[in-house]
């Protein structure tokens, strides 16, 4: 149920619209996680909120799933990251 009510929150600030500031930092938290291979960026969802950045989706192991979260987190202008992907397991 927590998790079902943590992505109706996502989904329900995905339906305001972000502000410029908002835009570029997504844009700015995308572009640091192309810079990492080993990540699929285009299985991940970025939205940012006041420099809240949330990342949602699939990622293939744990690993992946800290290394997105840091990666954020180091990107100028992010203030706090709430990390809800989850891991593949359909894969193992």
């Amino acid at each position: 149920m927590r998790r079902f009510l943590t992505i109706a929150v996502l989904l329900s600030l995905a339906a305001c619209a972000a502000s410029p500031v908002d835009e570029k930092l997504e844009e700015a938290v995308r572009a640091g996680l192309r810079q990492h291979p080993g990540l699929a960026v285009d299985n991940l969802t970025i939205h940012s909120e006041n420099g809240v950045v949330y990342l949602s989706g699939l990622v293939a192991n744990y690993v992946e799933q800290t290394e997105a979260e840091q990666v954020a987190k180091a990107t100028p202008g992010v203030k706090k990251v709430v990390n809800m992907t989850s891991v593949d397991n359909s894969r193992y």
